[in-house]
């Protein structure tokens, strides 16, 4: 079982790093990298629902 918080620290620094992309302050490939260091520091494994998503699945792709 996941520690309540691990995923709010996980959370928490998304946060961060998600402001400083929009700050110009790092790129999307910094974000996707800093992410999943993120999860396997706070233990999140590949897939879990409580990662973030958007970093996962590109805006340009369809839902069909």
């Amino acid at each position: 079982m996941i520690d309540r918080n691990n995923i709010q620290n996980y959370h928490s620094a998304i946060t961060q790093a998600k402001i400083m992309l929009e700050r110009g302050i790092l790129n999307e490939k910094d974000i996707v990298s800093i992410e999943d260091k993120l999860a396997q520091k706070y233990g999140l494994k590949f897939g879990s629902i409580f990662r973030e998503k958007d970093l996962i699945n590109l805006g340009f792709r369809a839902n069909m």
